[in-house]
This record gives structure tokens, sequence and C-alpha cells, in this order.
């Protein structure tokens, strides 16, 4: 990861950790336990693993949350991740959809908070060949619209009322057109082949997402329990 990269999320991390705890003065509420009504605000950092490429993504996005009742929750969501296929090209993913979040237990502590997931999501890929690789002998640049499901689980880790780092992992599964980028030896000379076709519903990738949030709202005044 770049300086700059790892600067910016320092710099992310601090202000969050700041407005939680200036919050957390100002507003006795605990976020922790709550009957609904919770409205988070928040950034996170994905990788894209064991797709049909082979080449694990990384990326960066942002979420906000509203929770409906203590064990149900929704997050809407927009990721951006970039592949290095070989260093012969790259493939570009832009997902924004929304996940509903069950939480089946009820724990005493209240700093872990573990979920299961399941959601929807929009996503555009773009593959581009760089200029010592071709894509099927045409344009070095492909691309196509898609749908996708997921599926996973994951936890949140609350840090005081209203500050919280979460932890997941998803497998989304492609409902529409597929791009699949490989390498291929042509006499001697490695080109980037790419194809586009149909999907299968069990190809996809597993996507681990770390993210950092902020409750900044009780949307309609929820009781503890």
């Amino acid at each position: 990861m770049h300086r700059k990269s790892i600067a910016g999320w320092l710099a992310f991390v601090l202000l969050f950790s700041s407005l939680a705890l200036s919050q957390e003065v100002k507003e006795p509420k605990d976020f922790r336990t709550t009957d609904g009504g919770t409205f988070s605000l928040g950034m996170r950092t994905t990788g894209s693993f064991f797709g049909v490429d082979g080449n694990p993504g990384f990326g960066f996005g942002g979420q906000f949350r509203i929770q409906l009742l203590r064990w149900l929750n929704t997050e809407w969501f927009a990721d951006y991740i970039t592949t290095d296929i070989g260093g012969m090209g790259k493939r570009e993913d832009y997902h924004i959809g929304w996940s509903v979040m069950f939480y089946p237990f009820k724990f005493k502590q209240k700093w872990f908070q573990p979920y299961l997931l399941a959601g929807h999501c929009f996503d555009y890929t773009r593959v581009t060949a760089y200029s010592t690789a071709t894509i099927d002998n045409s344009d070095k640049t492909q691309s196509r619209w898609s749908a996708a499901a997921q599926i996973g689980l994951g936890t949140h880790f609350h840090i005081g009322r209203r500050f919280d780092i979460g932890l997941s992992g998803q497998y989304m599964f492609h409902l529409g057109k597929e791009i699949h980028a490989d390498i291929i030896d042509n006499a001697g000379s490695r080109e980037l082949q790419v194809e586009t076709h149909q999907g299968n519903i069990l190809e996809g990738h597993l996507l681990v997402t770390l993210n950092f949030n902020v409750k900044i709202a009780d949307l309609w005044k929820s009781k503890k329990q």
C-alpha cells in the first residue's frame, strides 16, 4: 500500500475516533443495545480472493447502516476494487448494493456482536491491457455490467458507545455476464486473453471487508434492551 494511502487511512481513523469520543461525551445513549433506529456512517477496505482469474484484488469504499430492529440491520455500500493481472493488465470492479444483517444471538457482553448477512449488488467490471498485452486481438479495454448476490458472516467490535470496527467475509455470486482474464503462452509470447460469457451462478469471489463506523443518530428514539 502506498504511503499516501496509509497516511489517509490513519487520518480517517483518528478523525472517526475523535468524533466518537466527542459524541460520547455529549450523548449518553448507548447505541450498542438498541431496539432499532440507529444510523451509522463508515468507510471500508475490501480484499477480493479466489476469483475465477486467480488474482487477488484490493480496494476501498464506504457504507451507511440503518438498523430496523434489535436483530435486524441494513447496510448500503459502494466499493472500488483493483486487481493486477500478472503485470500485463488490470481489472477494476465497482460494486454498489445493500445487505441485510441478522443478529441471531444476544450476548451479555456489549463489545462483540456476530451476524449473518445476505444481499444484492450491481457491479461494473473493466479489464484494461497494458501496451505489451493483447485482448483477443481487439480493443485493449473490455467491460460489462452485471448483478450479483452475496451471503456471509461478520461481526462488530464495539469500541465505546458510538464507534465500532467490523470484519466480514462473504461470497459473491455473479448473476449476469462475467469477464475472465488469463495469461496464455502464444508461440512463446505471453498474451492477456479475455473472455466474456454468461456467468455460472457458482462462479464468484470471496470478499473480506474491514470497516470503521460511527453511529451518528437515533432515527426513532429507540429504547435500551
